[in-house]
């Protein structure tokens, strides 16, 4: 049975590399860009759906194992459940700064944002594509996995601490006439610093699949920071948007 699984899950894996592959030879702005994406978006959603059944006990439906154990761990709150999710923030920093230097940057000076990028380089349309997917669907799983025992915790707005969590962040823009301050003029290098960020959060999963509760990994991350429903909405949103935004406009 679990070798039937393997070779379901490896044949799906293969069409989804194929249809990302197909999907990134369509320009942004087209109908055709437009309209693989809805259906990618779609696909996403239905697969979400069926673990959201699963995980409340309806047909059809994806049943998934919870998570064994809560986290952050009992006793390993506050601070320590800070220092947990530290690594993964930090990476968030850095991406975020490099976007919005990536927007700054001259009139003939190549944009090393991930949008601009994935629009020169089709390879990286399509693996961004991948990316993007599997983030929806990885979203799902990591929510229907939650631990029974801590299930009920994510309706009151609180994460396991009892304090409330919220982040905001105010991007500005400079004129189009201002040169870029920080980041090279190399698109190479732009490709590289993505597929690098691709390798550290691979390596941090592995850190924390093996630190036994004390860094997060990422689908603990998941649920740890989408206790409050206000957030778990706001990035939903947010992952549509920036899917729309690299893939269909």
């Amino acid at each position: 049975m679990r070798s039937h699984r393997d070779v379901a899950l490896a044949l799906g894996g293969l069409a989804l590399c194929a249809w990302c592959g197909w999907v990134s030879g369509f320009h942004r702005g087209t109908a055709a860009a437009g309209a693989t994406w809805v259906v990618s978006l779609a696909g996403v959603v239905v697969a979400d759906l069926l673990l959201w059944q699963g995980r409340n006990g309806r047909q059809p439906g994806i049943r998934l194992d919870p998570a064994g154990l809560p986290w952050p761990r009992p006793g390993r709150g506050g601070r320590l459940a800070l220092a947990g999710i530290s690594p993964w923030l930090g990476l968030t920093v850095v991406v975020l700064g490099w976007e919005i230097l990536g927007i700054d940057t001259g009139r003939h000076q190549p944009h090393l944002t991930i949008s601009a990028l994935t629009q020169a380089f089709r390879p990286l349309n399509a693996a961004m594509l991948l990316v993007w997917i599997l983030v929806g669907t990885g979203y799902g799983v990591a929510r229907a996995r939650a631990p029974l025992a801590t299930a009920s915790r994510s309706s009151d707005g609180k994460g396991t601490d009892g304090t409330s969590r919220h982040a905001s962040l105010v991007l500005f823009h400079a004129p189009a006439t201002a040169p870029a301050l920080l980041l090279p003029a190399s698109r190479s290098i732009g490709v590289s610093f993505w597929l690098g960020v691709l390798v550290v959060g691979v390596l941090i999963e592995l850190i924390a699949r093996r630190s036994r509760g004390r860094v997060a990994d990422a689908g603990e991350l998941l649920r740890y920071v989408t206790a409050p429903p206000v957030v778990n909405v706001v990035l939903v949103v947010a992952w549509i948007v920036a899917g729309y935004h690299l893939f269909a406009r």
